[in-house]
């Protein structure tokens, strides 16, 4: 995914740290997502068994969007260009869904969900460990300036 291209850049160099939640959810538990895939993979014939199809899916989306949305706000700082990162990565995100948008087929619909997922988790998990290694390398430092 383009966000995720994007973000890897941004991880390598972190100026500014927030402070963050040591709680992060990161979606669907392993057994969740093992039920998700099962149910998005069934082969359902064509009625009103769809309906619950495409509400679980459509769910998924919004979740994912808007966990893309709030960790977004973990980017506060400015690319070459002047424009914050948060905006880049929500653009970013908003045109891969509008793309995907009309995608019927369960299977790519599915892969698309669980591609972004994993994304959005290995972009906080790089960011929060450049976070810590700067909190790190900030305690090692003496507090008044070189010994």
């Amino acid at each position: 995914m383009t966000v995720c291209r994007s973000i890897g850049r941004i991880s390598q160099a972190i100026p500014c740290v927030r402070c963050l939640s040591s709680q992060i959810h990161f979606g669907p538990s392993d057994g969740q997502l093992e039920e998700i895939l099962d149910r998005s993979l069934e082969k359902k014939e064509k009625g009103s068994e769809q309906a619950p199809h495409v509400l679980t899916t459509r769910r998924e989306a919004l979740a994912l969007y808007r966990d893309i949305w709030r960790y977004s706000r973990l980017f506060v700082w400015s690319d070459e260009r002047g424009a914050l990162w948060r905006d880049s990565i929500r653009d970013s995100a908003r045109k891969e869904f509008e793309l995907a948008r009309h995608q019927t087929e369960p299977e790519v619909v599915t892969r698309l969900l669980l591609t972004g997922r994993d994304c959005v988790q290995q972009t906080v998990d790089k960011f929060m460990k450049k976070r810590q290694d700067l909190i790190n390398a900030q305690a090692k430092r003496p507090p008044f300036g070189p010994a």
